[in-house]
C-alpha cells in the first residue's frame, strides 16, 4: 500500500513533467503570452527539481534509520503527521523497528548489569583479556586477591610476579593448575583454571583464581587432629597396662625376703628379669612422653592476648640463643621499624613459634658460609608481619608446600610437628605463616598477624 502510494505520486509528478514542455511549445508559439511562456519554463525546472527531492526524501529517510542502527541510536523518531500517506506509512514503520530495537537495546544492558553485579558478588577472581593483553573483564574479587588497583593491560600485573603476564598467556583451557604467590607479605594458594573462546573475529580467555589455601589447610588441619587421636586413643590404651605390670613385677623380685623364701629362681634368672623388665617399664614411658607430645598438638592453651613490646620479645631470642650464635659464627640482628611497636599476642606462644623458626635457621646454616640470620617487622603498630630470614640451605621446590604437614620433615631427628604446631599457634592468633624459598640463597617464613 506505501509503495502503491509511492509509485502513483512518482507517475503524477512524471506526467505533469512530460505535459509542461507540451505546454510550453503550445504558449511560445503565441507571441502575446511570453508571460506565461517563461512562467511555464521555471515551472518545468522546479518540477524536476520536486521530483528529485520526492525520490531522495526516501534515501535521506533510509539514511537516517540505517544510522541510527550503526550507532544504536534508538532516540532518532520520524514525523509521523505527514499529509503525504506513503511517507507516513514508512515513517511509523520506521518507528515501530526503532522502538523494538530500543527495547533490545534496554534488555541488553538490564543484562548486562546484572552479568556485571552477579560478577562483583562471585568470591572467585575472574579475568578476561585479548591477544594483545588489552583487559575485557576484571572483577572486584580479582583485584582483592592481589591487591591491585585498576589496569587496562595484563603487562601491568608484573608488580605481583615478572612472569604472571606469560602465565597468564600460557595457561590453556581446560587445564586447572596450582600456584603459589608471595603478595605483599600473604601467601595465595591458587588454583587457577582458563577457557578461551572467540567473539565476532576477537579471540578472547578468561582466567579463574580461588584462593584455596584456607580450605587445603581447614581440611590438613582436622585430618592432623583425627590422626593424633587415633594415636592416642590406640597406643595409650596399648601402653598404659605394659607399664602398669613392669613396676608390679618389679616390685615384686625387689623383695629380698620374698625372693629368698621363693628358690623358683636363681639370682641371674632374677637379675635378667628385672632388667628386661626395667627396659620394657623404660619404653613404656618413653612411648606414652611421645603420644603426650603429639597430644599437645590438639590441646594448645588458650591465647592470653595483651601489647607485647617487639623489641623485648626480639632481645629475649637473641639472648637464648647468644652463645650459639656465636659457637656457629652466625650473624644474627633484628630490625624494628621504631622501638615502640607493639604487638597484641600471647607473648609464651609467640615466643615458642619464634623460637622453632629460629632454630630451624640455625640447622639449615650448619653448612653455609657467611651464615646471616635475622628478623624484621613491618611498619605498622601494632605491627602485622613478622619476617625471619637466612641464608642456608633452604627448602627445595618439592617438598616446600609440605612443611607444614603434620609429622614430615626433613631433618634426622626432627619430629615434624614444630612447623605445624607454629601454624595452629598462628591461627589462634587469627593469622597465618608462610615462606618462600631459593635453596642455598634466602628463606623466609612470614608470620602474618
Amino acid at each position: 500500500m506505501i509503495y502503491r502510494r509511492f509509485y502513483i505520486g512518482i507517475i503524477i509528478q512524471v506526467i505533469l513533467i512530460s505535459l509542461t514542455p507540451v505546454l510550453f511549445l503550445y504558449v511560445h508559439s503565441k507571441e502575446y503570452m511570453v508571460v506565461t511562456t517563461y512562467s511555464l519554463a521555471v515551472l518545468w525546472v522546479l518540477q524536476i527539481v520536486y521530483l528529485l527531492h520526492y525520490v531522495n526524501k526516501t534515501n535521506r529517510d533510509l539514511s537516517r534509520f540505517f544510522d541510527a542502527f550503526q550507532y544504536q541510536d534508538s532516540t532518532l523518531v520520524f514525523n509521523e503527521q505527514k499529509k503525504d500517506k506513503a511517507f507516513k506509512n514508512l515513517h511509523q514503520s520506521f518507528n515501530h523497528i526503532i522502538n523494538a530495537f530500543g527495547k533490545v537495546k534496554i534488555e541488553k544492558e538490564k543484562d548486562f548489569i546484572f552479568f556485571q553485579h552477579t560478577l562483583e558478588l562471585v568470591g572467585i577472581g575472574l579475568l578476561a583479556f585479548d591477544t594483545e593483553g588489552n583487559v575485557k573483564l576484571c572483577n572486584s574479587a580479582f583485584k582483592e586477591l592481589f591487591l591491585v588497583e585498576d589496569f587496562s593491560n595484563i603487562s601491568e600485573l608484573e608488580c605481583i610476579d615478572q612472569e604472571f603476564p606469560n602465565f597468564l598467556r600460557r595457561t590453556k583451557s581446560g587445564k586447572q593448575k596450582l600456584r603459589n604467590y608471595l603478595v605483599k607479605n600473604r601467601i595465595l594458594k591458587l588454583a587457577v583454571k582458563a577457557t578461551s573462546f572467540r567473539l565476532e573475529d576477537e579471540q578472547l580467555k578468561v582466567v579463574a583464581f580461588q584462593d584455596i589455601k584456607n580450605a587445603v589447610d581447614k581440611g590438613e588441619m582436622d585430618a592432623m587432629h583425627k590422626l593424633i587421636r587415633v594415636f592416642a586413643h590406640e597406643i595409650t590404651n596399648s601402653v598404659s597396662p605394659i607399664s602398669m605390670l613392669s613396676g608390679s613385677l618389679i616390685e615384686l623380685y625387689q623383695n629380698k625376703e620374698e625372693k629368698s623364701n621363693d628358690g623358683w629362681f636363681d639370682e641371674g634368672t632374677i637379675s635378667n628379669t628385672i632388667m628386661g623388665l626395667t627396659t620394657i617399664r623404660k619404653r613404656s614411658k618413653g612411648l606414652l612422653a611421645f603420644v603426650d607430645e603429639y597430644k599437645n598438638l590438639t590441646h594448645l592453651p588458650k591465647p592470653n592476648f595483651e601489647l607485647v613490646s617487639i623489641e623485648k620479645l626480639f632481645m629475649q631470642i637473641e639472648t637464648l640463643f647468644k652463645e650459639e650464635f656465636k659457637a656457629e659464627q652466625i650473624a644474627f640482628e633484628y630490625q624494628l621499624q621504631n622501638k615502640d611497636q607493639e604487638l597484641i599476642a600471647d607473648e609464651k606462644l609467640i615466643t615458642q613459634v619464634l623460637i622453632n623458626l629460629v632454630r630451624n635457621s640455625i640447622d639449615a646454616l650448619k653448612e653455609t658460609e657467611n651464615k646471616t640470620l635475622s628478623i624484621s617487622t613491618g611498619e605498622a603498630n601494632p605491627i602485622n608481619f613478622i619476617i625471619i630470614r637466612d641464608n642456608g640451605a633452604g627448602i627445595p621446590e618439592d617438598v616446600i608446600d609440605n612443611v607444614f604437614t603434620p609429622f614430615f620433615t626433613t631433618k634426622e631427628k626432627g619430629s615434624g610437628i614444630g612447623l605445624n604446631l607454629s601454624r595452629q599457634i598462628m591461627r589462634l592468633h587469627s593469622g597465618t605463616i608462610a615462606v618462600r624459598s631459593k635453596p642455598n640463597c634466602l628463606t623466609e617464613f612470614t608470620l602474618q598477624f
